[in-house]
């Protein structure tokens, strides 16, 4: 499981991930609304982030983006996150990562 590492209370900061299937290729993002989910394994009614993600130039290429707030990094841990991706007014919905489970956040806590 990869892992995205950034300090308690930094806000600014841009995540970049590219979407893949299970064969490694990008997965393509046409017509797609992407969400970025984080917080506790196991505790989806307790979020830490559940907004909207960006797609990063042409959607073939399967690469995304979240902008971190202050919000978002004010408590200091590990967290799992994922990618929703929905199709055609909900009609698809597909999770990323799926095969190995959520990728790891970690957010250590500031020095001063």
């Amino acid at each position: 499981m990869a892992s995205y590492l950034i300090t308690q209370n930094d806000a600014g900061v841009t995540m970049y991930a590219t979407l893949k299937n299970a064969d490694g290729t990008a997965i393509d993002l046409t017509g797609a609304t992407v969400t970025f989910h984080c917080g506790m394994e196991g505790d989806a009614a307790n979020k830490l982030v559940d907004a909207a993600a960006a797609i990063s130039g042409s959607p073939v290429n399967g690469r995304v983006y979240y902008t971190w707030t202050a919000a978002d990094t004010a408590e200091a841990g590990e967290y799992a996150a994922e990618f929703e991706l929905s199709y055609a007014a909900g009609t698809v919905i597909r999770t990323v990562p799926s095969r190995a489970g959520a990728f790891k956040v970690v957010i250590r806590p500031e020095v001063a």
